[in-house]
C-alpha cells in the first residue's frame, strides 16, 4: 500500500485477503524497524500507521509458522557459496527491533537443528535466489522452517547487517572456517573483482 490509500480501504483489503494475524512492515526499512504483527482491526491500524512512519509504502504478509533460518550467501567469479543454515531464536513473539538490539532476548544456533536433506535444501534456494536475482557479493536469504518439514522463502536481505549480532558474519565465518579479518580480506577481494 502507499500513505495516499484511505486507511479503511486498506484495512479492508487486507481483512478481504488474509487471516489474522498478519505481519504489516515498511517497504524499504531493515532490522525490522516500523514492524508489527496485528491480531485483530484495531492492531492492523496502528500497525499502518507505525509503518507508514517510517517509509511511503508498505508491505502486508501473511503469518507463518515456522522456525526462523537464514543462509549467508557469497558470490564472486569463482561461483557462488552458500553458508549452513542458522537458526534465529527471537526470545520473543518476533524477531523485532527490540529482540535485536534492545531486549538480548534472541539467541542464533549454528548450524541450525535441522534435518540434512531439508538444510540442503535451503541451501540450494538461497543460492537459486542469489543468482535469479543477479545478486553479486554479500546477501543473505531467510526462511521459514515449517512444523511439517517443509520450508518458505521469506526474503533477501542484499545488504544484511555486519554487526557483532549480525548472522551473516557469523554464519559464514562458521561455514569457511574464518576469522572475521580473514572475513573482510575475502570480501574485499571479490569487491575488487
Amino acid at each position: 500500500f502507499r500513505n495516499n490509500i484511505d486507511p479503511e480501504r486498506m484495512v479492508s483489503q487486507v481483512e478481504s485477503k488474509f487471516a489474522y494475524p498478519v505481519f504489516i512492515k515498511p517497504s524499504a526499512t531493515g532490522s525490522s524497524c516500523g514492524v508489527s504483527k496485528a491480531r485483530n482491526k484495531t492492531e492492523l491500524i496502528s500497525a499502518i500507521q507505525e509503518a507508514f512512519r517510517f517509509d511511503s509504502k508498505i508491505l502486508v504478509e501473511e503469518f507463518i509458522n515456522g522456525r526462523e533460518i537464514e543462509v549467508a550467501v557469497f558470490g564472486d567469479k569463482s561461483g557462488t557459496y552458500a553458508s549452513v543454515c542458522g537458526e534465529i531464536d527471537p526470545g520473543a513473539e518476533f524477531y523485532d527491533y527490540n529482540a535485536k538490539y534492545i531486549n538480548d532476548t534472541s539467541s542464533c544456533h549454528i548450524p541450525a537443528d535441522l534435518p540434512e536433506e531439508t538444510a540442503q535444501a535451503i541451501r540450494r534456494t538461497a543460492v537459486e535466489v542469489f543468482e535469479t536475482l543477479e545478486c553479486k557479493g554479500q546477501s543473505r536469504v531467510d526462511f521459514f522452517a515449517l512444523p511439517d518439514g517443509g520450508y518458505v522463502l521469506n526474503e533477501i536481505n542484499t545488504l544484511p547487517g555486519f554487526t557483532s549480532i549480525s548472522m551473516y558474519p557469523k554464519l559464514m565465518m562458521y561455514s569457511q572456517n574464518l576469522t572475521y579479518a580473514q572475513l573482510i580480506e575475502k570480501m574485499l577481494a571479490g569487491a575488487e573483482e
